[in-house]
């Protein structure tokens, strides 16, 4: 396809018109005769376009330590083609996570992009700009950084408030844990990295979800970690809850692990409100979606 077309097609290329000058560092420089737009700046534009819902998940993918990314035929064959030829590196910054079988998935680890604070940041500068406040919103609903797009499910559906679909909890993403020499007696590490931290106002250390996704934890050897580790925190007094994508999915089984984190946390239980049902509803159907179509699923509601 020629330059004309490939301008023409509307399913290769979107123009965005600019009322304003962008902040500074909105573009960045590649070596390849063209620009690209910072993460920061690509969250703003994708702001009226998507839900804030959507936005959010977004937000918390560039900020965390994993992307959702299916590359074309055409695409893995030239990148199989260029790591053979060692023209570049094998996992250019990028792994990507493989199934019990060791066959290739669309979660890829890398570094994350950016932070909350860097998103916020740039919203201050991009005040007057089209989606800025959708922005702002998302930016203060992150809770951390997470390893997956499970994590920011969960993360989600406990941590936003209950008007908006979430429980209301406040929670912390990727928290560090030293462990104790007895601790490291049960699990050979020094520390440990809790997927979601919850403040306990029991006797209890405090409350740990570890969100057990399929590709990363069912094979035995990886089991045999997690029950380890698992005992090792528990040792040290914390309550760790291990959760499936399966009983998040399902609103009734996790209405029953709403309850239990209430419990070991010793929050009081509330039950929801039909309105606050009805939110969560709505969170649900932008939440359990085909991370690879994520932006794909409706426009900005």
């Amino acid at each position: 396809m020629g330059e004309k077309g490939r301008r023409a097609n509307g399913k290769l290329f979107r123009s965005r018109l600019l009322t304003q000058e962008p902040p500074p560092g909105s573009f960045r420089q590649t070596e390849h005769g063209f620009d690209v737009t910072s993460p920061e700046f690509t969250l703003l534009n994708l702001a009226t376009q998507v839900s804030r819902n959507q936005l959010l998940m977004a937000c918390y993918e560039m900020c965390s330590s994993f992307a959702v990314f299916t590359p074309c035929e055409r695409a893995q064959k030239q990148l199989d083609e260029a790591i053979s030829l060692k023209l570049i590196p094998p996992d250019c910054g990028w792994e990507r996570v493989v199934d019990t079988k060791g066959n290739g998935t669309n979660l890829w680890k890398r570094a994350p992009l950016l932070s909350a604070a860097d998103i916020a940041a740039f919203a201050k500068q991009a005040a007057g700009l089209r989606g800025v406040k959708q922005l702002r919103w998302a930016a203060k609903r992150m809770t951390g950084q997470t390893a997956s797009p499970f994590e920011v499910q969960t993360s989600m559906l406990i941590s936003l408030p209950r008007d908006e679909g979430g429980l209301g909890i406040d929670i912390t993403n990727n928290a560090r844990i030293p462990l104790s020499e007895a601790a490291r007696s049960l699990y050979d590490k020094t520390c440990c990295y809790a997927d979601i931290l919850i403040e306990s106002f029991t006797d209890s250390m405090g409350v740990i979800l570890e969100c057990q996704g399929r590709s990363a934890h069912d094979s035995e050897a990886a089991s045999l970690s997690d029950a380890e580790r698992a005992t090792a925190l528990t040792s040290m007094g914390y309550d760790v809850i291990q959760l499936t994508y399966d009983q998040i999915k399902d609103k009734k089984s996790f209405d029953h692990i709403a309850e239990l984190i209430h419990k070991k946390a010793g929050l009081p239980y509330t039950p929801k409100t039909k309105q606050e049902c009805d939110a969560e509803d709505a969170l649900r159907q932008k939440l359990f979606v085909d991370w690879d179509e994520l932006f794909t699923t409706g426009p900005a509601s």
